[in-house]
């Protein structure tokens, strides 16, 4: 008896072993695959600079138009779950990076994809299909997983200011909301009408399984005002 508690004893902790090696190396992976992105936006876009209708964004923003919702939109037009979004990818292909999205004060840096299928997220970050594409007017909506690339979320605060770089220009948001919500709250997703960002991420960040709530960063557009001049 004694033998078979040792034999199941050491063969749960070479399973945990195991399972942790592997968590490191999906880590590990995900990073190289993530410095790997950001290099390969910056080459595409000192290759093509001001190219912007060859761009994976002009195929993004044509293909969200094609799908406009109307301004009055009834609830059966709403998707379902927030996790309905993810699984729906655009024109552009997984391997497009399509923007980089920098939060300088906690030192996030990710490239951003054109859709959210697992191949981009593995990656970095992806856009929420039918939402505004980067760089045009309206609800920019971006998710990244809570155990990587957005853990970070956890300790944004209102007023920090993120950069989303795309290949012809860079827009620049203060974040001015931050929330939980349930799946079906779709309505985060919904177009504003104005320049807007907003972050989608599962919570809690340390929750074990699928986490049942979505955490969520608004940001709005960051306007400089022009100091008057001096006297």
């Amino acid at each position: 008896m004694l033998l078979v508690m040792k034999i199941v004893e050491t063969s749960l902790w070479v399973s945990g072993a195991l399972l942790i090696a592997l968590y490191c190396l999906a880590l590990v992976w995900g990073e190289s695959a993530r410095q790997q992105g950001i290099a390969a936006f910056d080459e595409h876009k000192q290759q093509q600079a001001t190219a912007a209708r060859s761009s994976p964004l002009a195929s993004i923003a044509a293909a969200r138009l094609a799908h406009t919702l109307p301004a009055s939109m009834t609830p059966a037009l709403v998707p379902q779950s927030i996790g309905a979004h993810w699984s729906a990818p655009v024109t552009a292909t997984d391997a497009d990076v399509i923007a980089v999205l920098r939060i300088a004060r906690i030192q996030l840096e990710v490239p951003v994809g054109a859709n959210t299928t697992e191949p981009v997220l593995l990656r970095g970050a992806g856009l929420i299909a039918g939402t505004a594409a980067p760089g045009s007017v309206g609800n920019v909506s971006i998710a990244a997983h809570r155990d990587t690339f957005f853990r970070g979320l956890k300790d944004v605060v209102i007023g920090d200011l993120i950069e989303l770089e795309m290949l012809d220009r860079s827009d620049s948001y203060r974040v001015a909301a931050l929330s939980v919500v349930k799946p079906t709250d779709v309505y985060v997703l919904a177009d504003t009408g104005e320049a807007a960002l907003t972050l989608v991420t599962c919570y809690p960040f340390y929750f074990v399984g699928n986490a049942p709530q979505r955490f969520i960063v608004r940001a709005v557009a960051n306007v400089v005002h022009p100091q008057p001049p001096r006297r």
